[in-house]
């Protein structure tokens, strides 16, 4: 009997603690969306402005991968999982619009356009945070 429990707590921990990393990933994720955001708005040269936005695409692909607290438990195929993967796949679109605009020397442009980005980030949020 004392097996058991033992054996039942250690699953329960770990997968407790798993979700908790998993959390800890989305979070640092969108830190690094946030932070890149910031790096972006501020760069002066293509160069800057493509580092951040790669960056930023690189966390928002990585946090598909990821459950918002607000999800836990949902299937993987549940409408609301499926959502919140549609909500990165249109961030990391418009991050690529964005990187276009950037590449062909439109800076300005592209910051105006970047601009969408915040819109993504608040609709997610709204939803899935």
């Amino acid at each position: 009997m004392l097996k058991r429990t033992f054996a039942t707590c250690v699953i329960l921990g770990s997968i407790a603690f798993s979700s908790v990393t998993m959390a800890a990933n989305l979070e640092q994720n969108m830190i690094t969306i946030a932070t890149n955001y910031k790096a972006f708005n501020s760069s002066s040269t293509p160069a800057e402005a493509n580092k951040a936005l790669d960056q930023m695409r690189a966390a928002g692909l990585d946090s598909k991968k990821s459950t918002p607290m607000k999800l836990i438990g949902k299937a993987d195929n549940s409408p609301e999982m499926k959502g919140y993967r549609a909500g990165l796949d249109g961030l990391v679109t418009e991050i690529d619009k964005v990187k276009a605009l950037v590449n062909a020397g439109k800076l300005d442009q592209a910051k105006i356009e970047g601009k969408k980005l915040i819109a993504i980030r608040d609709q997610g949020h709204k939803l899935y945070k």
